[in-house]
């Protein structure tokens, strides 16, 4: 049993007592002040005190108190994550000191395009910080590939404002037209003007493209349908790296190929996608403390491109 005591922080570190914040991330975790002191064996009002004592300490609100559920408020949400990355630290050098090396698995369904051109690229990060879990994607489109019950956790794309069951938006895109620096180079492109004389490739169907020429504030006389077509995002920018045309990309799926100079922006305009890439994963799961560190990992990486 899990004996929780206020504590009074002696050391050099400006911190709460560690029962205070275990109690934080099981009660921010379950969005239940019963279902923590459930897990921790302790008392309801335990939990409440250890909240109330943190929220005075750092004097701001970290929940929002809602009809039998507490939900996290905005700052909370920043604490939690400070929390929760702290706590997998700890658990990491737990890990490698005492010997135990079989590795967590984490079971992710992820939309093909975000694993090949955002996820996978950047895995080397999270096994950084939490080295002792083994990550399995299994990469399918559209939300109903993230319901089998194996699956800890997905990632997927849908419309904007889409009801999903256990899902929040991870990101919306801003969409731009890219093309390879070798077509510059070969033809005029200093306008959405310069798009008539040139190739455009379409990732699925041709609607971003028409979003974005309407968005234009001048009319623009191109022939979309004139145009090549693909299924697959990477396919597309592939394409366009190769200087076959220019495609519309957006500051996720095309940052690595930007970053890199294997395709560049030949403009600024730019409009919002109508659709976005969505986290999903249940409240309470056999794998929970995993999920909750790549979904922490994951906010903060998206956070940090968008401070780029």
């Amino acid at each position: 049993m899990l004996t929780l005591r206020i504590g009074v922080c002696m050391s050099k570190f400006q911190l709460p007592a560690l029962s205070t914040l275990i109690a934080f991330e099981a009660a921010a975790r379950h969005e239940s002040i019963q279902k923590a002191a459930d897990e921790l064996h302790v008392t309801h009002g335990a939990i409440s005190r250890h909240i109330q004592k943190l929220e005075l300490q750092i004097g701001r609100a970290l929940f929002e108190r809602q009809h039998r559920k507490i939900v996290l408020a905005a700052d909370g949400e920043i604490f939690l994550r400070a929390v929760t990355t702290g706590f997998t630290h700890i658990e990491r050098a737990f890990v490698q000191l005492s010997g135990n090396r079989k590795p967590n698995r984490l079971v992710i369904s992820v939309d093909p395009d975000f694993a090949g051109l955002w996820l996978v690229p950047r895995l080397d990060e999270f096994y950084a910080i939490v080295p002792n879990t083994m990550v399995e994607i299994r990469a399918g489109k559209g939300v109903n590939s993230s319901r089998d019950p194996r699956i800890d956790c997905a990632i997927h794309y849908a419309e904007a404002g889409s009801e999903i069951e256990n899902g929040e938006i991870l990101f919306r895109s801003s969409l731009f037209p890219v093309c390879a620096p070798s077509l510059v180079k070969r033809l005029p492109l200093h306008s959405p003007e310069d798009l008539k004389h040139h190739v455009l490739l379409h990732d699925r169907s041709f609607a971003e493209w028409k979003a974005y020429l309407q968005n234009c504030s001048l009319k623009i006389d191109v022939n979309v349908g004139s145009s090549v077509i693909f299924s697959e995002t990477a396919l597309c920018l592939d394409a366009a790296a190769r200087g076959q045309g220019v495609a519309m990309g957006d500051d996720f799926l095309a940052a690595l190929h930007l970053s890199e100079g294997r395709l560049v922006r030949p403009f600024d305009s730019a409009l919002y996608s109508r659709n976005a890439y969505y986290f999903i994963a249940p409240k309470k799961g056999p794998r929970q403390a995993a999920v909750t560190a790549f979904r922490n990992w994951l906010v903060q990486s998206i956070d940090r491109l968008r401070d780029n």
